[in-house]
């Protein structure tokens, strides 16, 4: 008796398409394709049964296949290489948000500010990332040579570039040390200090430049500066390098927000000093917790909404004209007082 040999075949059930969502929405294949683009011309009404029909089959665009179509992947690419600073969360938050609305999404790249990131970044050229954005960092040469023989445009946020193509936006970093060295000055301070960040920045050399140039004009030249690292900890070691000092200032201007919350903290817990009235602080960026009574820092402003949208800005011009020469943008801050400075 021979039996029937049975095989059981696993049913494969495809991906629903286009076509699919709109026999099941009773419109055409174009409608669909409209509902799902931004900013594309179409009814609310068809709009919503068209996103009805989607959702019932389970539909989902196939972003990689438009962007083949269109030769835009909707990607950024972000490097980001001091992630713990507020400030750099809060610009990156931005950067998503602003970016969202417009329908393109951030590929993320993180890193330390000391690490090698051209390696790293390359790959953001597989990925087909329309732009890269950077902050923290900055572009060699050798990275921005190969963007721009992919056409790929690189903005650089509160990183100065001398680099042909790569374009930067930042804020008034020179005006913020100025500021800070004026306001001291009126509050008659005596001793001076500057917690820079790392040797290599631009951004705290323009602002340590705007503070003791500014100082400098008032016949006061001895101004100490220690390196903060642009961490906490290493701004907590430069404060106990300056309390411990023969000459300990009674003003201190920081380079970041971040470093400023580190010297606020070994003043007050270490040394039992008492803020403003033994000594004044002034910080960078403005960040959300600076405003905090535990903290309360006077601050000079970097408007991250503002660096942000400058810096989306400036990648559609740049993909527009891909020809067009490296565009750099400043963002106007201003000096915010609160309880860290005499008032």
């Amino acid at each position: 008796m021979n039996k029937k040999k049975t095989t059981n075949k696993r049913k494969i059930r495809r991906a629903p398409t286009e076509s699919d969502v709109a026999r099941l929405a009773g419109v055409s294949q174009s409608a669909v394709s409209r509902a799902f683009t931004k900013g594309a011309s179409i009814a609310k009404a068809t709009r919503e049964k068209i996103i009805a029909a989607a959702r019932e089959l389970g539909y989902h665009p196939n972003l990689l296949a438009r962007s083949l179509a269109t030769r835009r992947s909707n990607i950024i690419a972000l490097a980001i290489a001091n992630l713990e600073n507020p400030f750099y969360a809060q610009v990156a938050q931005q950067l998503s948000a602003q970016l969202r609305e417009t329908g393109r999404h951030i590929l993320l790249f993180t890193s330390s500010i000391y690490d090698e990131t051209d390696p790293m970044l390359e790959r953001a050229l597989s990925y087909q990332a329309d732009a890269l954005i950077m902050t923290a960092t900055k572009a060699s040469e050798q990275l921005a040579d190969q963007f721009k023989k992919a056409g790929v445009p690189i903005v650089q946020i509160n990183r100065e570039s001398k680099i042909a193509g790569v374009s930067t936006v930042w804020g008034e970093n020179y005006r913020a040390g100025k500021v800070a060295a004026s306001h001291f000055l009126k509050k008659n301070h005596k001793n001076f200090a500057f917690v820079a960040g790392t040797k290599i920045s631009s951004t705290s050399h323009m602002r340590q430049q705007g503070y003791i140039e500014t100082l400098a004009k008032n016949n006061i030249k001895n101004v100490q500066i220690v390196y903060g690292e642009y961490s906490f900890e290493g701004a907590a070691n430069a404060a106990r390098k300056l309390f411990n000092s023969k000459n300990p200032p009674d003003a201190i201007f920081c380079a970041s927000d971040y470093m400023a919350f580190g010297v606020l903290e070994v003043a007050r817990r270490e040394f039992a000093l008492k803020i403003p009235i033994d000594v004044a602080i002034i910080g960078v960026d403005d960040v959300p917790e600076a405003s905090h009574s535990a903290y309360d820092l006077t601050t000079f402003s970097q408007p991250a909404a503002a660096l942000a949208k400058e810096a989306i800005s400036i990648v559609d011009k740049m993909i527009a004209n891909p020809n067009r020469r490296a565009i750099r943008t400043e963002v106007a801050g201003e000096l915010i007082i609160r309880g860290s400075t005499r008032r």
